[in-house]
C-alpha cells in the first residue's frame, strides 16, 4: 500500500465508561454491617437484654451440671525409668623404683618347708664379675652348692628302749632280756642309713625328688641276738609297716582282682617261687602280651626321642622276662600269702655275717601283743626298711589297702631267722609255716604266759560237705576294698617307688 492509498486518520469512536463489577453486592454488605453495629449498640438499652442474658446463663449452668455427670477413673500406668549409670574409673599410676646406677651386692636367706617334710634354706650370693661373653663360658661364674643337714639316728638296743615303742615286747618275748645282753647293732642297720644318706645326696645333686622325712627314718633299730643256751640266731628289725600287693599264681588263683593289679609298681612275680605244677595259665599272661605287643609296636616308629626308645627297650625286655617266668612258675599272693618284704641291702651278705636274712627264711611279725608266723618271701629297695604283704597288713590293720599303709609308725617288730629257709621252695603250707616259727620262738625263750601265735586260715581251702550231702551254704566273698582318692593318700604304701636298679636286682635273685 503506497502512502497515497492509506487512509485520513480520524477521532476515535465513542466508548461508554465501564461500571464496577458486583456493585449492588458491596452495597447491601455494607448495610448488613452498619445494621448490626447498630443493634448491638443499642441492644443492651432495650427490654430484650435482660432475656438474652438470662437465656446464655442457662446455657451455662447446663453445661456445668453436664460435666459433674461425667464419671473418671484413675489408671495407674508404669511408666519405666533409665537410670543413668556413671561409671568411675580410677587411674592408678604405677610408680616404679628408681633405676639403679651401678651394681649392687646381694646376700639373702630365704627359708622353706617342702611337701615332704624337709625343711630348706638357701643363701644367695651375688659379686660383680666380668662380661657376660666371658661368664657363660666359666663353671664357677653360674653354681649352686647344697649343704644339707642330716641327723642319722643311733640304735636302740636296750629292753627300755625296744619297750619305749612297744611295751608289749618283754611279755611276748621272755627271751629277749637274756640275749640283749650280748646283742649287737647290725652293720646292715648303718649300712640302711649310709645307703639312704647316698640316695639322698644324688637326688639332691640332681635336683631329683629326694626321700621325704618318713621314709628316711624309717627303722628304729636292727639287732644281732643269739640265745646262749641254744645259738639259735635271730635278726631283730624295729620298723614301721609299708604295703606290697605284688604277686600271682595261676595253680591256686586263676583269677586276679584288677584293683590289685592295676595298683601302681604292681609286680606279678615275688622272689620267692616254685615250679608250676598245673597247666592252669597265670592269669595276667594275657594282659602282659598285649602289653608286650603294643610297646613293641610303638618302639618300631621311626623318629622317636631316644629317651623313649630306652623306656621302650627296657619295657620289652622286662615284660619278655616277665612273661616267661608266668608261663614257668608260681608265685607267692600278696593278698592271699602272709610274707614279708627284706631289704636288698642284705642280698650278698649271707657268707660273711650269719645274721644275713635270705628269702624264704621263716620269720614272725609281732604287733600290739600279738605276733604272727610269716616267711621272707620278697626283697625290697635297698633304701628302705619295713614291709609286708597285703593280707599281713590288712590283718594288723583293716584299712590297709595297696594304697595306704598297715603301721605308719615304728611299732612293728619283725624277728627273722636266718639260715632257716627249707629247699626246695614249694607252694605257701600255713599250717606248716606256723609249726615252724613256734619250734623257732622256742629256741629263743619261747613265747610268754597267755600268748598264741596267730593262726592264718587257708584262702584256698574248698568248703567241707556236710555229712547229709546237702550243699553248703554259700558265703558271699568280701568286696574288693574302694580305691582310695589321691588328694587324701599317696600313691603307693611306701611313698618311694623302687628304683631300677633295685627292681633288676629283685630280677635277678629269682
Amino acid at each position: 500500500m503506497t502512502p497515497e492509498n492509506s487512509p485520513t486518520p480520524t477521532e476515535p469512536a465513542y466508548q461508554p465508561p465501564l461500571r464496577p463489577r458486583g456493585g449492588c453486592v458491596g452495597t447491601v454488605t455494607k448495610l448488613l454491617f452498619f445494621s448490626v453495629l447498630l443493634v448491638a449498640l443499642l441492644l443492651p438499652f432495650t427490654p430484650f437484654a435482660g432475656k438474652i442474658k438470662r437465656s446464655l446463663q442457662q446455657l451455662v449452668d447446663s453445661a456445668k451440671a453436664t460435666k459433674e455427670r461425667i464419671i473418671t477413673r484413675d489408671v495407674v500406668k508404669e511408666v519405666p525409668v533409665t537410670k543413668e549409670v556413671i561409671k568411675q574409673v580410677e587411674v592408678i599410676k604405677e610408680v616404679q623404683p628408681p633405676l639403679p646406677d651401678k651394681y649392687i651386692p646381694r646376700k639373702e636367706v630365704d627359708v622353706a618347708t617342702l611337701f615332704n617334710g624337709l625343711t630348706v634354706k638357701t643363701n644367695l650370693i651375688t659379686e660383680e664379675g666380668s662380661f657376660a661373653s666371658l661368664e657363660r663360658l666359666d663353671p664357677e661364674a653360674y653354681k649352686a652348692e647344697f649343704q644339707l643337714s642330716i641327723r642319722v639316728p643311733k640304735a636302740n638296743q636296750t629292753l627300755p628302749e625296744l619297750s619305749r615303742i612297744n611295751p608289749n615286747l618283754p611279755k611276748i618275748l621272755p627271751g629277749l632280756e637274756t640275749m640283749l645282753s650280748s646283742a649287737k647293732v647290725s652293720g646292715f642297720y648303718h649300712k640302711l642309713y649310709q645307703s639312704k644318706t647316698t640316695r639322698v645326696q644324688n637326688d639332691l645333686t640332681r635336683l631329683n625328688k629326694i626321700l621325704d622325712r618318713h621314709n628316711y627314718y624309717d627303722c628304729e633299730t636292727i639287732l644281732e641276738l643269739t640265745h646262749p643256751a641254744t645259738q639259735r640266731r635271730a635278726l631283730l628289725v624295729q620298723s614301721e609297716m609299708d604295703v606290697v600287693a605284688d604277686g600271682s599264681d595261676g595253680d591256686r588263683m586263676a583269677t586276679l582282682d584288677e584293683y590289685i593289679y592295676m595298683s601302681d609298681y604292681y609286680q606279678p612275680t615275688t622272689s620267692y617261687a616254685w615250679p608250676k605244677v598245673t597247666t592252669t595259665p597265670n592269669p595276667l599272661i594275657a594282659r602282659w602280651e598285649e602289653r608286650l605287643k603294643k610297646a613293641k609296636e610303638e618302639f618300631a616308629v621311626k623318629g622317636l626321642p631316644a629317651a623313649r626308645n630306652r623306656e621302650l627297650n627296657a619295657l620289652i625286655q622286662e615284660l619278655t622276662v616277665q612273661i616267661s617266668e608266668m608261663k614257668a612258675r608260681s608265685f607267692l599272693i600278696a593278698e592271699k600269702d602272709p610274707f614279708i618284704v627284706i631289704s636288698l641291702l642284705f642280698r650278698g651278705y649271707a657268707d660273711q655275717n650269719k645274721h644275713t636274712p635270705q628269702i624264704g627264711d621263716y620269720a614272725c611279725v609281732i604287733h600290739e601283743g600279738k605276733i604272727y608266723p610269716a616267711i621272707c618271701g620278697d626283697y625290697g629297695p635297698s633304701y628302705k626298711m619295713g614291709e609286708a604283704s597285703l593280707l599281713m597288713s590288712k590283718t594288723i590293720n583293716p584299712k590297709s589297702t595297696p594304697y595306704r599303709r598297715g603301721e605308719d609308725d615304728l611299732k612293728v617288730t619283725y624277728l627273722i631267722f636266718p639260715g632257716t629257709a627249707e629247699k626246695p621252695n614249694k607252694a605257701p603250707d600255713l599250717a606248716k609255716w606256723r609249726e615252724r616259727c613256734l619250734q623257732l620262738v622256742g629256741d629263743i625263750g619261747g613265747i610268754g604266759p597267755g600268748i598264741e601265735m596267730h593262726t592264718w586260715e587257708d584262702p584256698f581251702k574248698k568248703p567241707e560237705v556236710p555229712a547229709d550231702g546237702a550243699a553248703p551254704a554259700a558265703t558271699t566273698p568280701a568286696p574288693a576294698p574302694d580305691a582310695p582318692k589321691a588328694a587324701e593318700e599317696p600313691k603307693k604304701a611306701d611313698a618311694s617307688p623302687k628304683s631300677s636298679s633295685d627292681d633288676s636286682s629283685k630280677k635277678a635273685t629269682k
